[in-house]
């Protein structure tokens, strides 16, 4: 399976509510924090059914910072999405200052389809998803490609019960 015909990524904006608070609330802290969107694909559209925020490690090194997702916690996920017959499209976190693909983002991804997304939101997510300085990567053929602030076009945020 790929998400390359993928043209849109629809979400709820309690979905998106959830993701904001889950990373600012780990920015007050000084840390990063990892969230996920899985859903299901129809045509070119791919739904976010369900937002996770895996158990996670948030590391402060001298080189940075790091979080990390350990085996177990990634086998649970791979479990459930089995069984919900869902698949993880997007990846969002966030950085202390700018927003930008590190080496170790491009090296160490949770959503591995091609065609996935990768949205690092700046500055501990302060200002959400209506920050005008995210970056947003394509997962292309094992490689991630930086695409133009996705939020209003390829992401789509619908009201709660529409889609």
């Amino acid at each position: 399976m790929t998400l390359r015909d993928v043209r849109q990524f629809q979400v709820q904006a309690s979905s998106v509510w959830e993701t904001e608070e889950a990373i600012r609330e780990a920015g007050v802290s000084g840390h990063e924090m990892f969230v996920l969107w899985s859903g299901t694909q129809r045509d070119g559209t791919f739904t976010i059914e369900s937002v996770h925020i895996p158990r996670q490690s948030s590391y402060k090194l001298q080189s940075g910072l790091c979080v990390r997702v350990d085996g177990s916690e990634l086998h649970r996920l791979n479990v459930w999405l089995y069984e919900a017959g869902q698949v993880i499209a997007v990846q969002i976190h966030s950085h202390p200052g700018d927003a930008y693909h590190s080496e170790t983002d491009d090296t160490y991804p949770i959503a591995t389809l091609d065609g996935s997304l990768s949205i690092v939101l700046p500055l501990f997510g302060r200002e959400g998803f209506a920050s005008k300085d995210i970056a947003a990567y394509r997962l292309e053929q094992g490689a991630w490609f930086e695409i133009a602030n996705p939020v209003g076009g390829l992401v789509e945020v619908v009201r709660d019960g529409l889609g």
